[in-house]
């Protein structure tokens, strides 16, 4: 243990001297660096790392409780990494709190990498990350089984984020965004998956007064009596390499003007035609390996989906994923016949 934490202090030694940047570790173990996730936050300054460790864990690392949950970022511009990334590194918030806290002065310098993050909970809006006002990026997520009014994973207000290479699965909210609901922001949403995602206004995502970028992200089997991948309220969006495929309750968009171009709309409860301007898109079945599974691999491509590059007219990849079985006819493999048809109840 000591060897690693040595290789750890040898490479920041040998970063350049024009670097004021500072490496803050978070171990585990709670024999080296800071033991909590907060406590690392509390010691980091702007432009700082914090390490969260778990590497030399043999199983899967669960931080939880005080100091590992309702973590604020107190306006600090830092980036958060889970080192080991999100199959090894859980943040369960068991129901009672949120992950992350982001008020405004964080800019899109900070970043909340590597993590998986569940169970987490508000009685108003983000029940795993709320942010009010700030610009980071969140990227290499896992989102599970979260829960809130508004926002079931991520709530943003005002500010400029991104959110890139994130998946979604099986949060609920009550009224807006399954995932993640947006308010008078500008967001970024680049190789994402949401699936199984609940929400009354976007089974997927909600936006209102705000300005979406979506792309090559898969949206499926989500469900929204509003919209069951996108709600949009007063919203510019553009749509571009996306599968937006067997929504729940309703149509895949509802509401606004989006551009929606070089992407997949498949057997959405209430028909794939589309608001706004659609254009160069495909109404056919992406052939998807694992339409209800929730971990990694779940929306991979058969090797005939017309979601790859190699069988499409141009030559893009549409969606989050890559190939990950072979030739397959049917959106569902390996599933019940009761959970088949339960997609379109």
């Amino acid at each position: 243990m000591r060897v690693v934490r040595l290789i750890l202090g040898l490479a920041v030694l040998c970063l350049p001297a024009a670097s004021a940047a500072e490496i803050v570790v978070v171990d585990y173990d709670g024999v080296g660096g800071v033991p909590t996730i907060q406590a690392g936050i509390d010691a980091a300054s702007d432009g700082d790392e914090v390490w969260v460790l778990s590497f030399l864990s043999t199983t899967t690392v669960t931080f939880r409780g005080t100091g590992n949950t309702d973590l604020d970022l107190q306006g600090k511009n830092i980036s958060i990494v889970a080192t080991e990334g999100p199959e090894q590194t859980v943040i369960d918030c068991e129901g009672a709190s949120r992950a992350f806290i982001v008020g405004s002065g964080v800019d899109s310098t900070s970043l909340i990498s590597g993590f998986t993050i569940e169970n987490g909970y508000a009685v108003d809006t983000g029940g795993a990350v709320l942010c009010e006002g700030g610009s980071p990026r969140i990227s290499e997520c896992v989102f599970r089984n979260n829960g809130a009014p508004v926002g079931a994973a991520v709530k943003f207000d005002g500010g400029a984020a991104s959110v890139s290479d994130c998946e979604f699965y099986g949060n609920t909210a009550v009224d807006r965004g399954g995932a993640i609901s947006v308010k008078n922001a500008d967001i970024s949403v680049r190789r994402c998956t949401f699936a199984s995602n609940d929400g009354q206004r976007g089974g997927g995502m909600s936006l209102e007064n705000s300005d979406l970028t979506l792309f090559r992200t898969t949206m499926a089997n989500n469900r929204g009596a509003l919209g069951s991948s996108l709600f949009l309220e007063n919203t510019t969006a553009t749509v571009e390499q996306c599968v937006l495929a067997f929504g729940r309750g309703s149509s895949a968009v509802w509401g606004g003007a989006p551009e929606t171009f070089h992407s997949c709309v498949f057997g959405n409860s209430s028909g794939d035609s589309l608001p706004g301007s659609p254009h160069d898109n495909i109404n056919a079945d992406p052939l998807v390996c694992d339409l209800l599974g929730q971990t990694s691999g779940a929306m991979s491509l058969c090797t005939n989906s017309p979601c790859l590059p190699a069988n499409n007219a141009w030559s893009l990849p549409v969606g989050s994923k890559t190939q990950g079985c072979g030739d397959c006819d049917s959106p569902v493999e390996g599933a019940t016949w009761g959970a088949i048809k339960a997609l379109y109840r």
